[in-house]
């Protein structure tokens, strides 16, 4: 909540880079600004469930600059050897997994002090699940961000009762969706890749890794800049780190990138008119900076069971 109004933060994918989100968060507390809901996608979902929980920035910051690669990178080499064209993943997951379940405060939805929300898909159907939502609370936390958190052909598909999932990314990368959905007054966005640069990287040969990571940013850009323009009515405070040359598990300059984080977030939140209370509500809305109720996402887009 902040002045009044119903506070959303949305943190999107990226990595290593996610530790950028640690600072927005340590940026919004100096403010006195308490999301009543954590969106997130990805490592989004990891950091907000823990803020969920209950755990202070300080907290989290702390966790996360003891994670160390081997922490969540278990290289898949029976699969590589014996499976090759038939392998998953890169990674077997199994060391992502444990970290998540040791590190969350909480592991039932119905323990977090705020909501969280986390993005996945079925890789099987294309249906989008977002965990969290009604009918969508039944399962611990570390598996659905663990879901979240499954970038295709880094980390296997995580099964989850009758579904596999993956990074929910794939189709939404910054879920602000969830937050117009359910009538967000402020949407905080936290948006992680960089702009395409004058200079590209010679991605082609940095090997599979490098591949896969930069084809998921095309993506990412190419989705966000059609979720800004779809819910160009939105309450949307958008905040982009700039994190050059970071790559999703790159974890030399982790102190850093929270600090990016944090000084992106102090710069968006001091000068952004909606929090200066110059903002005018869009023609259309409720009169509270609400997007009008034709651009409410429709429930049936957050999947189904079956």
């Amino acid at each position: 909540m902040y002045k009044g109004k119903r506070v959303s933060l949305v943190l999107g994918g990226g990595g290593v880079k996610g530790l950028a989100h640690i600072g927005v968060l340590k940026a919004l507390a100096r403010r006195g600004i308490v999301p009543d809901e954590y969106v997130g996608s990805s490592v989004g979902s990891l950091v907000g469930a823990m803020a969920a929980g209950g755990m202070m920035p300080e907290d989290i910051e702390r966790v996360a600059l003891s994670i160390q690669r081997k922490d969540i990178l278990d290289y898949n080499w029976k699969g590589l050897i014996w499976r090759r064209g038939r392998m998953r993943s890169l990674y077997l997951g199994d060391a992502l997994h444990d970290l998540v379940r040791r590190i969350l405060p909480v592991d039932r939805f119905d323990q977090l002090l705020k909501p969280a929300y986390m993005t996945s898909v079925d890789v099987n159907s294309g249906y989008e699940i977002i965990w969290g939502m009604p009918g969508w609370t039944d399962y611990p936390i570390h598996d659905c961000v663990v879901a979240a958190c499954s970038v295709p052909g880094i980390y296997p598909p995580k099964e989850i009762g009758p579904y596999h999932l993956v990074d929910g990314s794939l189709v939404d990368t910054l879920p602000i969706k969830v937050s117009v959905y359910n009538s967000a007054d402020l949407i905080i966005a936290v948006y992680l890749e960089e702009p395409v640069a004058d200079r590209p990287r010679a991605v082609h040969r940095l090997g599979i890794g490098a591949i896969l990571e930069q084809s998921q940013a095309i993506l990412s850009r190419a989705i966000l800049k059609h979720n800004l323009r779809f819910f160009s009515d939105a309450p949307l405070i958008l905040i982009t780190p700039h994190i050059p040359s970071q790559g999703m598990f790159q974890f030399e300059r982790t102190v850093e990138v929270i600090r990016e984080g944090e000084m992106a977030a102090d710069h968006a939140l001091s000068t952004h008119p909606y929090l200066k209370g110059e903002a005018k509500p869009a023609a259309g809305d409720d009169g509270r900076g609400r997007p009008p109720a034709t651009r409410r996402p429709d429930s049936r887009l957050f999947g189904k069971k079956g």
